[in-house]
């Protein structure tokens, strides 16, 4: 069966993978890529931005070597501001951006897309970009002879819109038709506008590349007119950046799976900051389990929310996180701010979220499952206690039953006594240990005398229910005493009967007594040695209860009988006691 904690290992791969297959495609496309964070002065102006990540084809690209950790003006002392505005305002809105610049500074005209990092007015932004230099001029020259441009088209349609140049020329209608049916209508209509007005236009659709697969593309142009406001020549550029596209998917469902692992799970998640060791998020079942709003526990260090026992602990967990990256606590205690007490189990890890160091912490509530541990560890302990007492008990039985008799009356009667004890066994376990109703015991005890009870055995008395130890003794008892009835007594003819009641009386103090009479059987005759079963309905039964037994052989039948606070005798459940 799979745990939370299974779960929640599970989530954490598939997040690692998906970040592991993200990492692998920046560092081995063909395009450039660079992470950047815009530089603001003190009056809030973008005046540069600094490189945190550059995959291997940002040289190739830019000419710029080792640009990680400098700033734009440092790598290239003479680029023009246009870049810095530029993303800075892609940084502020939070919107992709692509377009198309050349810098005199680099020498080159580049292809970028520029995408913002985080919430709109991050300082972040994602670049994937292509040195066009040779491309545009190459273009630029094919726009002069009809042939070449034509050629270029064709490689287009091929390439991107799977048409092959041998079954279709390229043209406005062979594009339509391999524009994705659902985006056709508006990027008709974005055409259209940018033809009547004139202007650049910008746009992303879907087209049906080869074998028809579903591809998304980049449209950047341009549309020229003459002094009078007519359409003399419109031109443009289709980029394919379905890849593109998919690590920005993958990125978005990576930080999705996260999230509603982080929102549903049953346990209690915190977020801390490394270097202050303060809370920046926590999950709902954490506050929950606290008693805290979410913006209470923001900004507050574990041992304030009583996780650790003071600041010195929750540094020496820093420490200790720092040389092994993560730390389980078995058993900790944690107290609601209602004031519920629970055991927690902790685990923490440290890792890196861009630049910052975070530290998440899962913390699971285990009380019921130490409730549920210390309750077997004392139903075993209960359970070792019985059985050697019930090892003494049988020790006992054998050695008297050795005195009587030929080995085989030894192993019979044994036998006997020990199934009497057996039985009395199974009704306590049936009921946990917590007793046994005195009218169930005495069927256990007279079984081989079921058919008789109710006609010539019959009982009279309340519902008694019988500690563990009364009904061992008490059980042991009625197995004698019937044993001796079918040989000798009652039960050894057809017609005799067996008087079995008991009492509570007494308000203060009240008393438990038994009886058992036997009436109709042969004469009675004292015996003239007191065996085993004379010890066990005397002595032992007794014993059992810190009572008194008494037995009177009268000619007309036996009686036995037993007395004992009731105390002794009856659970306290029985007794009306909690």
């Amino acid at each position: 069966m799979l745990t939370d904690t299974n779960l929640t290992s599970r989530a954490q791969g598939q997040l690692d993978f998906s970040n592991q297959c993200y990492r692998h495609l920046l560092v081995n496309m063909e395009q450039g890529f660079c992470l950047i964070e815009i530089i603001y002065d003190e009056a809030g102006q973008a005046v540069d931005y600094r490189f945190l990540e550059a995959n291997r084809a940002f040289e190739r690209h830019t000419g710029i070597r080792n640009a990680v950790g400098r700033t734009a003006f440092e790598a290239v002392p003479n680029l023009e501001a246009q870049w810095v505005k530029t993303y800075a305002r892609v940084a502020q809105t939070g919107e992709a951006f692509a377009f198309e610049q050349g810098s005199l500074a680099m020498g080159r005209l580049f292809k970028v897309d520029a995408v913002g990092i985080g919430e709109a007015g991050s300082h972040r932004v994602a670049l994937i970009f292509s040195d066009i230099t040779d491309r545009r001029r190459t273009e630029l020259n094919l726009i002069k002879g009809e042939e070449r441009l034509r050629i270029a088209l064709e490689a287009v349609l091929y390439s991107m819109l799977g048409v092959h140049p041998s079954t279709s020329s390229a043209s406005y209608e062979v594009w339509a038709l391999r524009v994705f049916p659902a985006d056709l209508v508006e990027v008709k209509a974005m055409f259209a506008e940018s033809l009547k007005a004139g202007g650049e236009y910008h746009a992303e659709y879907r087209v049906l590349g080869q074998r028809d697969e579903i591809r998304w593309v980049a449209a950047h142009g341009r549309a020229n007119c003459d002094v009078e406001g007519n359409v003399i020549r419109s031109y443009g550029v289709m980029t394919d950046v379905t890849e593109r596209n998919r690590v920005a998917e993958d990125i978005r469902r990576s930080e999705t799976r996260y999230r509603r692992l982080f929102e549903c799970a049953h346990d209690g998640v915190v977020i801390l900051d490394a270097d202050t060791r303060k809370i920046i998020d926590a999950n709902p079942f954490m506050t929950k389990l606290l008693g805290y709003e979410h913006a209470e526990l923001v900004g507050k260090e574990l041992y304030e929310i009583g996780l650790l026992k003071d600041e010195a602990a929750s540094r020496e967990m820093i420490a200790e996180l720092n040389r092994t990256n993560q730390i389980r606590y078995e058993d900790l205690p944690l107290e609601s701010r209602t004031g519920r007490h629970q055991e927690v189990e902790v685990i923490a890890n440290m890792y890196t979220e861009g630049e910052r160091t975070v530290i998440q912490c899962n913390i699971r509530d285990i009380t019921e499952r130490k409730r549920a541990e210390e309750h077997v560890n004392m139903l075993m302990a209960e359970v070792n206690h019985r059985a050697k007492n019930l090892l003494a008990v049988v020790q006992a039985v054998a050695n008297q039953t050795a005195k009587e008799g030929s080995p085989a009356t030894f192993s019979a009667r044994l036998s006997e006594r020990i199934v009497a004890l057996a039985a009395g066994q199974d009704l306590l376990v049936r009921n946990h240990w917590q007793g046994v109703e005195l009218s169930e015991l005495i069927a256990s005890q007279l079984d081989h005398f079921k058919d008789l009870i109710g006609t010539r055995v019959l009982l009279d008395g309340p519902a008694a229910q019988l500690t563990p130890d009364a009904a061992q003794g008490i059980g042991m008892a009625l197995h004698e005493l019937g044993t001796n009835a079918a040989k000798y007594g009652a039960l050894s003819n057809g017609e005799g009967r067996v008087l079995i009641g008991w009492r509570i009386t007494g308000d203060v103090a009240p008393q438990f007594s038994m009886s058992w009479l036997e009436r109709g059987g042969p004469k009675v005759v004292a015996p003239t040695r007191a065996g085993f079963g004379h010890t066990v309905i005397g002595r032992m039964a007794q014993a059992s209860v810190q009572g008194a037994a008494e037995i009177k052989f009268a000619e007309t039948g036996l009686l036995w009988s037993l007395s004992a606070p009731a105390e002794n005798v009856l659970t306290k459940s029985a007794m009306g006691k909690s």
